[in-house]
């Protein structure tokens, strides 16, 4: 079964109709979303499918559905994300939260992330997953989707991370590799997980500009779906 498949399974489409764009710009706004790792990771592990684990608005996906084009990879993308602010920062900073889009109170930001897609024109690419990343894990594992390259860029507190790692990592595949954002001082509590993380399970840990990546050896075995 197609990942469309799969995912029309459980009510999601993937038809926008419904969702109003006129008011938007185009705005791809991200945070290191075009850093080498990207490249090095798709020329590493030249995935098939990629789950990418908080999305924002689609900046560094829309990098990654670029490099597979350039690699002549046929990479589809699932994007989980619940659209919400993944933390404090994104609701306290006053231009941070414009992008969340507020109308009653509540974010509206998904409209932005889908109208980016259809602009960079990978929307055929693309499975978005408005959930969280831990219920995310557990609807993939029962629907047996196994990633070969993941990115996390989701929740920032050590614990949030931490869960992140072992659930993702879990599910990635012998070979693939997991990666990330937000490797630096100013998020102790992902530099704590990720220092953890690699320890705790022997991987050789690579870091720099505020990056992080982990090969999972070959000889590892998925979690059973």
């Amino acid at each position: 079964m197609s990942l469309a498949q799969k995912f029309s399974s459980i009510g999601l489409n993937r038809d926008y109709s419904e969702l109003d764009f006129q008011s938007l710009s185009p705005d791809i706004q991200g945070w290191g979303s075009t850093n080498l790792v990207f490249q090095r990771a798709f020329e590493l592990v030249k995935p098939r499918i990629v789950f990418e684990v908080g999305s924002w608005k689609g900046a560094s996906l829309c990098h990654m559905a670029g490099i597979a084009k350039t690699m002549d990879l046929p990479t589809e993308f699932i994007c989980i994300d619940t659209w919400l602010g993944s933390n404090d920062t994104l609701w306290i900073n006053p231009e941070f939260r414009k992008s969340l889009m507020l109308k009653g109170g509540y974010p509206t930001m998904f409209r932005q992330f889908i109208r980016n897609i259809h602009d960079q024109n990978i929307q055929d690419r693309v499975y978005p997953l408005p959930m969280t990343s831990s219920a995310a894990y557990h609807l993939l594992k029962r629907l047996g989707i196994t990633p070969d390259l993941v990115y996390v860029d989701a929740g920032h507190e050590e614990e949030e991370v931490r869960t992140d790692l072992n659930l993702y990592y879990s599910a990635l595949r012998p070979g693939g590799a997991i990666f990330g954002d937000d490797y630096s001082a100013a998020w102790p509590g992902v530099v704590g997980a990720v220092n953890r993380f690699a320890a705790d399970n022997s991987l050789l840990l690579a870091t720099g500009a505020g990056k992080f990546f982990m090969q999972k050896p070959a000889g590892t075995q998925a979690a059973p779906t």
